[in-house]
C-alpha cells in the first residue's frame, strides 16, 4: 500500500521545482495540427519531461499519462496523470492564469491530486480520506445555494461544433445563478471550486489530465464532482470519471447544486446531435 501522506509531499517538491521551468520571459510557441487556439510552448514541453523522469522515480513501477508527445503509458495499476501547464494560452499571454497538475491514478481511483499556479505559488493538495488544502490551509467548500452561486463554464475550445449547445447551457446557469465565469484553465477553476471561491463547473469536454488532480482536491474539500454518460438511451450523471478519454465533466459544492448543474446540461445534450462525441 502506498503511503500517500508522504508521497504527496514529494510530488509537492518536485512539482515545486517544476514550476521553476516556467519561470523564463523567453520561450517557443506553436500551434498543434495547425489550430491557433490549440498551444503548446517550449516551457509544456520542459515541465513534462521534467515530470516524467522525476514522478516514476519516487514512485518505481508506476505509469505516466501526460498531455504531451503522446506520453501514454497507462498499463500500471499506479500511474500519473499530468497536464504540464494547463492554460497554456494564458501562460503564453502572461495572464498568470495556469496550472500545474498531478494526479496519481490507483488503478480506476483517485488517489492524490496537486495543482499549482507556478505565478502566484499557491498549490492546492489532497490524499484520498487526508482532507484537502491551500499552501497548508484546509479547504472546504462553499455552502451556497444554486441562486447565489458563481459558475464557472467553457465553450467546447476543441470541438467548437459544438459552441451553441454550450452557450445555450451557460445561458440557463446566468439565468438561475448569480452569475458565470470563464478563466481559462480548468484545473484552477475546480481548485477554486473546492476553496470555496466558486461554486459550480461544467465543462463538455475535457480530458484526464486537466481535471484528475482537481478531482482529488475538490472531493476531500466536500465537494462533488462527476461526468454524464451516454447509456445506450438516456444521458446520466455519474460520480465514475472517464480516465482515459475526454468527457464532460460537472462539479459543485453540494449535491442539490451538482444535480442542478447535471440536469441543465443533459437537457441540452439531448437536444443536441452528439453521435460523434469521442468519449
Amino acid at each position: 500500500m502506498v503511503d500517500l501522506l508522504n508521497l504527496v509531499e514529494r510530488v509537492k517538491d518536485v512539482v515545486r521545482n517544476a514550476a521553476k521551468l516556467t519561470q523564463v520571459s523567453d520561450f517557443a510557441i506553436k500551434e498543434k495540427e495547425g489550430e491557433s487556439y490549440n498551444l503548446v510552448t517550449s516551457v509544456d514541453i520542459a515541465v513534462q519531461n521534467f515530470l516524467q523522469k522525476e514522478l516514476p522515480a519516487i514512485l518505481p513501477g508506476s505509469g505516466f499519462y501526460g498531455e504531451e508527445n503522446d506520453q501514454r503509458d497507462t498499463s500500471k495499476e499506479l500511474c500519473w496523470i499530468v497536464d504540464p501547464i494547463d492554460g497554456t494560452a494564458n501562460f503564453s499571454r502572461n495572464l498568470h492564469l495556469s496550472g500545474i497538475s498531478v494526479a496519481l491514478r490507483d488503478d480506476q481511483d483517485l488517489v492524490l491530486g496537486v495543482v499549482m499556479n507556478p505565478d502566484l505559488g499557491d498549490m492546492f493538495w489532497a490524499t484520498k480520506g487526508g482532507g484537502a488544502y491551500l499552501n497548508g490551509n484546509r479547504l472546504s467548500v462553499s455552502n451556497k445555494d444554486f441562486e447565489h452561486s458563481l459558475i464557472c463554464t467553457a465553450l467546447c475550445l476543441y470541438r467548437k461544433r459544438y459552441t451553441d449547445l454550450c452557450i445555450e447551457a451557460m445561458r440557463d446557469f446566468h439565468n438561475q445563478c448569480a452569475d458565470v465565469r470563464r478563466l481559462g484553465v480548468a484545473s484552477l477553476e475546480l481548485c477554486y471550486l473546492a476553496a470555496g471561491k466558486v461554486d459550480g463547473y461544467f465543462e463538455l469536454r475535457l480530458s484526464p489530465w486537466d481535471f484528475a488532480a482537481a478531482a482529488v482536491i475538490i472531493r476531500e474539500a466536500g465537494g462533488v464532482v462527476g461526468t454524464v454518460k451516454w447509456d445506450g438511451n438516456d444521458f446520466k450523471m455519474s460520480e465514475n470519471l472517464v480516465l482515459d478519454a475526454p468527457s464532460p465533466v460537472i462539479s459543485a459544492n453540494c449535491c442539490d447544486n451538482y444535480h442542478k448543474i447535471g440536469q441543465i446540461v443533459t437537457k441540452h445534450m439531448e437536444s443536441f446531435d452528439l453521435s460523434e462525441y469521442n468519449y
